[in-house]
């Protein structure tokens, strides 16, 4: 489901991460800093924002480096995520 998006940030960043990044903490305070931007965006523009959605998206891409430079399939990770999402919605919906 995923796989040609994380190719696509592999093709532009996988070289470079796998030579220059050394821990996760440079991911943790990448998305970070994305997840900052998105609210700062949503706060003073609204759901309306200008761009809104492309910080979204760079979160998403932050998220598919990161996996890239984990080594993980981010499509199969995204299914079992899918999966989790389903059944704590299903269980929300039985509790009504």
């Amino acid at each position: 489901m995923l796989k040609n998006a994380q190719k696509a940030v592999r093709k532009i960043s996988g070289d470079y991460h796998k030579k220059w990044v050394t821990t996760s903490t440079f991911f943790h305070s990448l998305i970070t800093e994305q997840l900052g931007q998105v609210a700062h965006s949503y706060i003073h523009g609204g759901r309306y924002a200008k761009d809104l959605e492309v910080d979204i998206a760079d979160v998403i891409l932050c998220c598919l480096a990161y996996l890239n430079w984990l080594d993980k399939d981010a499509s199969a990770a995204f299914e079992k995520s899918l999966r989790k999402h389903r059944q704590v919605l299903e269980g929300l919906k039985r509790r009504k």
